[in-house]
């Protein structure tokens, strides 16, 4: 029942909340757009929603460790709401002013860092073990939907009503997903057997952690490579070759990264159901060879019996190829974060996934500007098959590691076993 109730809780809040938001940044790209006519000034100020999150999951995991998740996560969407209505207030004095809209970047992705770090480390402190999964699998479920959802809903209010109700729109949202979230039942496992450390020193107990365990490496270092590889591919090459190289119109764009949010969706669905998931967590790194095999086949335009005139089928072909690396990609993540969640230990498990967030957050950009530079020296079609293959590698070794097979082979979560002054309560 408590589970139930809580999944309800999560999700709506994170719907309301991310809907919200992506609705507003789609917007608000809209005004920059019109207000500059620059598209670098737009990458300045997202480049701004990027950098203040590096940091804050390096240092605040620990914080976010020894608080009260619960209350981080209520208290960061209730500021992150006031903040932005009083941006909106602002924006009736300076409506013209970039370094407005920089400064709201940073305050959101600052108070949202913590707000995640909160909710990554919580989720097994809102349900039971083998419920995990779905949590993980609705919020990705969500994130699809709003993807198709936010740009929609932003290009119609952002001409009907302009940017000044939906910043009214994006400050509620927050807010209202703030009192839901104080609706949540947090079960906290109270262990008295941990002793309570300088910060600092917990800070270096979270390395020595990560460094003492050989899978916890290999996880981050392939963490790194995938976001490296899929996220530029996905933001970067894909409209690039769609738009730029094949000259397709921006509706089919729009087609195909729905076909690819479609895939997302189904996957997160399949891995909801526990059977599924059971079967697929032992064969996660298969599941990113797939992913590889499926950004091998973005070149197929290439082939001489493809007639690369006849949009339609382009459009096709990649809406089929996108939806199965949604499906693949989402049916790999979930599990593994899932694991990783339930196997850390609770006292440093935001800690954890703060290093995992910063690691892969800063890949991404990484990943922008390399593959930015080759794709203006070499052909797109090379690009990616070579990082196809690379990634393919990649999945192989992994799916070879001893380490990794024990790790997911575990079946006992370390803090489920019971021991001497721990105890669980319910906020």
């Amino acid at each position: 029942m408590r589970d139930s109730r809580n999944i309800a809780i999560f999700s709506l809040s994170r719907l309301i909340s991310e809907l919200g938001t992506s609705v507003f940044r789609f917007a608000l790209s809209l005004y920059i757009l019109d207000l500059t006519g620059s598209a670098s000034m737009f990458a300045l100020v997202l480049s701004f929603t990027y950098i203040p999150g590096i940091f804050v999951n390096i240092f605040a995991g620990v914080f976010v460790d020894r608080s009260n998740k619960k209350r981080i996560m209520v208290i960061t969407d209730l500021l992150s709401g006031i903040s932005i209505l009083l941006l909106m207030f602002m924006f009736q004095f300076f409506h013209d002013s970039i370094m407005l809209f920089i400064v709201y970047a940073m305050v959101l992705s600052t108070l949202q860092a913590f707000f995640m770090l909160a909710v990554n480390a919580s989720v097994p402190n809102i349900v039971a073990t083998e419920k995990v999964a779905a949590v993980n699998s609705s919020n990705q479920g969500i994130g699809a939907l709003i993807s198709i959802l936010g740009p929609v809903i932003g290009a119609v209010a952002y001409s009907k009503f302009g940017l000044e109700k939906i910043f009214l729109l994006d400050g509620v949202s927050f807010i209202l997903s703030g009192f839901l979230n104080m609706l949540l039942i947090f079960t906290v496992r109270k262990d008295h057997t941990v002793e309570q450390k300088r910060y600092l020193d917990s800070l270096k107990d979270v390395y020595h952690y990560i460094k003492q365990r050989a899978a916890i490496k290999y996880l981050l270092t392939i963490f790194v490579i995938i976001n490296f590889i899929i996220g530029p591919a996905l933001s970067l090459i894909l409209p690039f070759i769609v738009y730029q190289a094949l000259k397709m119109s921006p509706e089919q764009l729009s087609y195909i990264e729905a076909a690819l949010a479609t895939g997302v969706i189904v996957g997160a669905l399949l891995v909801s159901v526990p059977k599924i998931n059971r079967f697929v967590t032992n064969k996660i790194f298969i599941l990113i060879q797939l992913q590889a095999l499926m950004i091998i086949l973005w070149m197929f335009p290439k082939w001489p019996i493809i007639d690369t005139n006849v949009h339609i089928v382009l459009m096709v072909g990649y809406m089929i190829v996108l939806a199965f690396t949604g499906v693949f990609n989402t049916m790999g993540n979930i599990p593994m974060l899932s694991y990783v969640q339930i196997y850390i230990p609770e006292h440093m498990r935001a800690s954890i996934l703060g290093v995992v967030s910063t690691v892969t957050t800063i890949a991404v950009p990484v990943g922008m500007w390399v593959y930015g530079a080759t794709l203006e020296v070499f052909d797109w079609s090379y690009i990616t098959v070579i990082s196809g293959v690379g990634l393919l590698i990649v999945g192989i070794i992994a799916h070879r590691n001893r380490e990794l097979r024990e790790f997911f082979s575990q079946t006992i979560e370390p803090e489920t076993i019971r021991t001497p002054g721990v105890r669980e309560v319910d906020i």
